[in-house]
């Protein structure tokens, strides 16, 4: 049979259910371009993206493959020409990929060919709906599952040649961010191998601390699809590591199963909230002006590196929609346009979590004091003096005092269960 593999998300060779069978068929790898992704996305997304599917084709060639490179509306003429007998698809839970994967079918249905939708995660979205209502009983749920054996990555691919007027992959040379993050799907193999070996044992205990650099940091190469999460689950017994794999799982299949929580608030009392907007107070957050050292040195750390540490995220998250009462959604917005690990589901499961209007959710009531959270997970200033470097004279002085803003964002919270 021939059969063509759309990879999305999937720039890998070991684990990679797009392989299986290989040996008793022709396989056509295939990336579409979706210009839609081109307006989401930020550029430090973009600039590993690109750099991952440009190393990918140089794996592929190696197995004498090639990967074909269209543009999605071009979809139906590269079918009438290549003449597959199945089109193989990957899915998740982002209201664009199951946009994209509907024209797919649609044009494999016109042509008659056969389409398999492949699930590359851990728990495939088969139930009949989401009745999970915290995180603790879908972790308890799946905590025991077997999640199937490791495929085996290819000796070989049998490619046929194809006359078709391929696309550029784009170059966005954002060298900071391809020196600090790029690897190839091996390097990214021994990563985790090392991060097992030296750092594994002690991850409940110092994950939380952002200048000890103690986290996996696999969350981008998740993204790139260059490592499994069925991979590392299976290669991992820490119980707080699988935990927080299994967070990601909980909030892809939440996606999911609630697609209007990309722009809704899952708690639809919160619906219609009025938030505040004062664009200078954006600004200041945005750009690591609030006068809140931790706030700002996360936000620092986001605009120079595309990253911020998963405490962090929750603090700087927690002052913008609890301090500045701010809407959550440009908060959201702002973190994916700039993370290199941007990932739709978690993004705004986390937003929505520290917000306290998620499915699992922390209480309106909690705020994140950033004094004492600097005071608790950076006591010497380590973490803030390498984005801030001149802390001890900070010239940005608080733009909201913390306890009146607090104070003011309960009573208004509190007003919604009061109806």
């Amino acid at each position: 049979m021939r059969l063509i593999n759309i990879f999305s998300r999937d720039f890998r060779l070991l684990d990679n259910k797009l392989f299986e069978g290989y040996e008793n068929n022709e396989i056509i790898p295939l990336f579409l371009f979706d210009e839609f992704n081109q307006i989401e996305h930020g550029e430090n997304l973009k600039s590993l993206f690109f750099k991952t599917i440009e190393n990918f084709e140089e794996e592929l060639k190696k197995l004498n493959s090639h990967l074909y490179k269209i543009k999605l509306e071009d979809l139906g003429k590269f079918l009438d020409i290549s003449k597959p007998d199945v089109v193989r698809v990957c899915y998740d839970s982002e209201p664009r990929t199951l946009q994209r994967i509907k024209f797919i079918e649609n044009e494999c249905l016109k042509r008659n060919i056969k389409i398999e939708k492949v699930y590359q995660f851990l728990i495939e979205p088969k139930f009949e709906k989401f009745n999970f209502v915290s995180f603790s009983q879908f972790y308890r749920t799946f905590k025991y599952k077997n999640f199937g054996k490791i495929i085996k990555r290819p000796k070989f691919l049998i490619t046929p040649k194809i006359t078709f007027n391929e696309i550029q992959i784009p170059k966005i040379n954002n060298e900071k961010i391809i020196k600090l993050y790029f690897k190839t799907e091996e390097e990214v193999l021994k990563h985790f191998k090392k991060f097992k070996e030296e750092k594994l044992e002690n991850y409940s205990k110092f994950r939380d601390y952002p200048y000890l650099n103690w986290t996996s940091k696999l969350s981008i190469y998740f993204r790139m699809g260059l490592i499994s999460y069925r991979y590392v689950i299976n290669n991992v017994n820490d119980e707080a590591f699988r935990r927080e794999i299994m967070w990601s799982e909980f909030f892809r299949l939440w996606l999911f199963y609630n697609q209007e929580c990309v722009n809704l608030e899952y708690d639809k009392k919160w619906r219609n909230f009025k938030w505040d907007y004062d664009e200078e107070k954006f600004n200041a957050w945005k750009e690591g002006r609030t006068g809140y050292l931790i706030v700002d040195a996360g936000m620092k750390q986001l605009i120079e590196e595309g990253f911020i540490h998963n405490r962090v995220r929750m603090i700087c998250a927690s002052f913008l929609i609890k301090n500045l009462h701010i809407d959550w959604r440009l908060g959201e917005r702002w973190f994916y346009k700039n993370l290199v690990d941007a990932d739709l589901s978690s993004n705004l499961g986390n937003w929505q979590w520290v917000g306290g209007f998620g499915l699992d959710k922390a209480p309106y009531f909690r705020v994140f004091n950033p004094e004492i959270q600097r005071q608790k997970f950076d006591p010497n200033f380590e973490y803030i003096k390498t984005y801030i470097p001149n802390y001890q004279n900070y010239k940005y002085k608080p733009i909201v005092d913390f306890y009146e803003s607090r104070k003011k964002f309960i009573n208004k919270a509190k007003k919604i269960y009061e109806l």
